[in-house]
């Protein structure tokens, strides 16, 4: 009769950690207390959408994507590493490049994010996928945006994911409404287990 009681404790212990790692895709999950500051620059990342213009070269003036591997593929230039970076970053490597070798005399070149690379939004809710970011989205509309949560979610929290981040991060119910979402981002509604 103890050994049951002492198991039951045991079993839901290690059901909750395996449910964790399932959902945080083996990363640690810790608070989302810890969460990096923002230094409020805007960095690119693989999947947003970049306006470049080169003064004069309308050849060299398009919208090119950011690939999965985090480079830009520009012409003349071949692929620029440009995760990270921020568009001012873009712009004079890409003058740099332009200029040497006297590819383009006096490169002068404008780039600015034509549309941000999208959230995941997965887990327990009625339409889990890939949505559009949009700015001042709080983790609630975001969703509300996939439809809600399902019947066997755990509302009373969410799993963050940001870009660059080493871990994910456990979001309470009280606190979903002070964190925006950023570009990026992988929301993960978990399961609710009892």
């Amino acid at each position: 009769m103890k050994a049951r009681h002492l198991l039951a404790p045991l079993l839901a212990a290690s059901l909750g950690w395996l449910a964790a790692c399932t959902e945080t895709g083996g990363l640690p999950l810790e608070s989302a207390a810890a969460l990096p500051a923002s230094d409020g620059v805007y960095r690119i990342g693989p999947g947003d959408v970049l306006r470049i213009t080169t003064y004069m070269e309308t050849d060299l003036s398009n919208e090119f994507t950011v690939l999965p591997n985090g480079k830009l593929a520009f012409p003349l230039t071949g692929e620029l590493d440009v995760r990270g970076l921020t568009t001012e970053d873009i712009r004079a490597l890409i003058e740099q490049r332009l200029g040497a070798g006297g590819l383009v005399r006096d490169a002068r070149v404008a780039v600015n994010v034509a549309q941000f690379r999208p959230i995941y939004i997965l887990g327990e809710v009625a339409k889990p996928g890939r949505y559009p970011f949009e700015s001042n989205m709080t983790l609630q509309s975001a969703v509300a945006t996939a439809g809600g949560y399902s019947v066997r979610a755990n509302s009373r929290q969410l799993i963050l994911h940001r870009d660059g981040d080493s871990a994910n991060r456990r979001v309470p119910i009280e606190a979903k409404e002070q964190f925006t979402v950023r570009p990026g981002d992988i929301i993960t509604v978990p399961k609710r287990y009892f």
